[in-house]
């Protein structure tokens, strides 16, 4: 059997090396690119590229590859004070498809993309992938860009694109480096180490949560199912939904003991993106692909708090 050739772009971070753990299980070629890696662990097909300003990792691009592109900046407050940030992704697309073009190159491009592109939602909607999108960040708005552009290139046969829109991914990560993400690893965290909790309003805004192991899953899924795939924007999400109070009381639950919360007002320079619900659904892609999250929110929380006093000792 022919081994697949494989490129994971921002393997070092926590989908990325979730990832990566599964695929080099199976005997492919795997080609390695992150912002930054470690100068202590050599490693067979890695490298160091800022993607999105150094396009000289194009070289490494290769007929029938497939590519998981995991490689974004997610810090929200600080892509708002760069407004020339949609244009460096814009351009970085255009780039990207251009090259392949020209060297006539046939890639499957798998990208994470997220559901806040969708905007404030609340309650009382249930988001799927025909809900209007409404980007309100400097980060959803490049991510919309980035889709759009590559959405349109692949009407072009050397290109199968697909987009995962993603709620809130948990689960265990000893390198905890999202600034202002990662909202339930870092609550967990807090909690077992008894340290004070902040909750902005009253708690009742709800999220959708996706264990690390069922987006891998999906991940994968995407990249067997190409081909029919293709074109195709899907949102990554559990049918059923939490407020901050309930995922609280789960934690408290599963350690015995009680928590330090305090529920205070929103900051005044807090983005209203940050105030939404989110409820959505996962029927279109389960309809394609068959996949749902086989791992419930209480047994996940669970996994973290036994792994993190693991990490503890």
């Amino acid at each position: 059997m022919q081994k697949k050739k494989i490129l994971i772009i921002g393997h070092t971070g926590f989908i990325g090396q979730k990832l990566l753990e599964k695929i080099k299980k199976e005997k492919n070629q795997i080609f390695l690119i992150s912002r930054k890696i470690s100068k202590k662990v050599k490693i067979k097909n890695e490298y160091q590229y800022d993607v999105f300003n150094n396009y000289k990792w194009f070289k490494y691009l290769k007929n029938n590859m497939t590519i998981f592109f995991l490689a974004y900046n997610n810090n929200l407050y600080e892509l708002e004070k760069n407004r020339n940030y949609i244009l460096k992704i814009a351009k970085f697309c255009i780039r990207f498809n251009e090259y392949i073009i020209k060297k006539k190159l046939k890639v499957n491009f798998i990208f994470t993309s997220t559901a806040t592109i969708y905007g404030i939602t609340n309650q009382n909607q249930i988001v799927n992938e025909e809900f209007p999108d409404n980007p309100l960040s400097i980060y959803d708005k490049s991510k919309l860009y980035f889709e759009n552009i590559f959405m349109n290139y692949s009407r072009n046969k050397n290109l199968n694109f697909v987009s995962l829109r993603l709620t809130n991914i948990y689960g265990h990560y000893l390198h905890n480096k999202q600034i202002n993400r990662g909202f339930l690893n870092k609550l967990i965290k807090k909690s077992i180490n008894n340290t004070d909790i902040k909750i902005f309003g009253n708690g009742s805004n709800q999220r959708s949560y996706v264990y690390i192991d069922d987006l891998i899953d999906a991940i994968l899924i995407t990249a067997k199912k190409i081909n029919k795939l293709r074109s195709k924007i899907f949102l990554i999400c559990d049918n059923k939904s939490y407020s901050f109070n309930q995922i609280t009381n789960i934690i408290k639950k599963n350690l015995k003991k009680k928590m330090k919360i305090k529920k205070i007002k929103y900051p005044k320079l807090i983005h209203k993106i940050e105030k939404r619900s989110f409820i959505g659904s996962n029927s279109f892609f389960k309809k394609e692909t068959g996949w749902s999250p086989k791992i419930k929110l209480n047994f996940g929380i669970n996994r973290i708090i036994k792994e993190t006093l693991m990490d503890n000792k």
